[in-house]
């Protein structure tokens, strides 16, 4: 029997059960493993006891080179957990929007939204890096918002994702036409960030991608209680007293806010919502509260697997984060496009 508990912050009354405790403890642990194993390979080789020493005392080590090299890798790192969790997050809050188990920023043109308004607001207008995130907010809203509606018009099972590629594949057109518009020296600086790289991440940005997180914490307490109604069906939730139309809107918002910094730090990343709240459903019981944190640490635990592979696996070369996330999710959307079918 799976025993259920609650959890009080302020008026909000959250449930959560030993299944979920146990799932989250198991993913913490193999987070910090492998964090721990990203700050000690790569490029440069680092000494076993001299990354325990640099632990025990983080920057009091006096080897400057062995500091210089951890002063890349942990913004690297902080950015692929942070950014896999909120990509995850916005993953499974779009699922639960669209009502389809395909449903990702990335395959339904969300990413690419925030991608175009990004660069064209880099490229054409000169628009300071603290703004890009806010300036992807609304390119990656107006595309949410476009899909969604087109999709729930059509009223077809996949209309959803049919849409949603149409609109990447025309938004990406875009994309590529921005970066060659300004010759061959920024087509090659926007070409890694288009795929995913976290190659070029500063403590600064960081920084920046942690304030956004923290800013979405209390809406992310919150959703768990829009999207159960929403699970029900529109007739159904308006039934007890809840406002689908409503609930929709505040859920697109909060969703494109999660993947709009992610998106000017580290560049558009497709699957990893999609992989991480299928992967969530498996491990814990069928419920947004539950499902929500477990699919936010299975989503960082991927990003920071990925991005560890894609820069010691295959050296001298270094395979973007994005790109490494999206080989396993082509195979992961399969994989769930057929059980759905069936």
């Amino acid at each position: 029997m799976n025993a259920h508990y609650y959890l009080r912050i302020g008026g909000l009354h959250i449930p959560f059960s030993r299944r979920l405790l146990t799932a989250a403890a198991l993913l913490a642990a193999a987070l910090a493993i492998v964090a721990v194993v990203a700050l000690w390979q790569g490029t440069t080789a680092i000494a076993a006891d001299d990354l325990l020493r640099w632990l025990s005392s983080p920057g009091a080590a006096a080897d400057h080179q062995l500091n210089a090299i951890m002063q890349l890798r942990l913004p690297r790192i902080a950015v692929a957990i942070l950014g896999g969790a909120m990509v995850a997050a916005s993953g499974y809050l779009l699922q639960v929007v669209s009502g389809n188990g395909l449903a990702d920023p990335g395959i339904i043109g969300i990413s690419q939204g925030a991608s175009a308004s990004i660069l064209l607001g880099a490229v054409s207008f000169g628009i300071p890096a603290d703004w890009l995130a806010l300036t992807g907010l609304v390119g990656g809203l107006l595309t949410g918002v476009l899909v969604l509606a087109l999709a729930f018009h059509l009223n077809a099972a996949n209309g959803l994702i049919l849409i949603g590629l149409a609109v990447s594949v025309t938004l990406g057109a875009v994309i590529e036409i921005v970066m060659v518009s300004g010759g061959i020296t920024q087509f090659a600086r926007y070409l890694t960030w288009s795929h995913g790289s976290l190659a070029a991440v500063s403590a600064d940005d960081a920084a920046r991608l942690g304030q956004w997180a923290l800013a979405l914490c209390l809406p992310l307490l919150y959703a768990p209680r829009l999207m159960a109604p929403l699970r029900l069906g529109s007739a159904q939730a308006a039934g007890i007293g809840a406002s689908p139309q409503w609930f929709r809107p505040a859920l697109i918002l909060l969703a494109t806010a999660l993947v709009a910094p992610v998106v000017a730090i580290a560049g558009p990343l497709s699957f990893v919502g999609l992989i991480a709240a299928h992967i969530a459903r498996r491990m814990v019981a069928d419920r947004c509260g539950e499902i929500l944190p477990v699919a936010m640490l299975i989503g960082a635990l991927l990003m920071l697997l990925a991005d560890l592979a894609g820069r010691t696996l295959f050296l001298p070369l270094i395979i973007p984060a994005g790109l490494m996330v999206s080989l396993a999710g082509v195979i992961g959307f399969l994989i769930v496009a057929r059980t759905r079918r069936q």
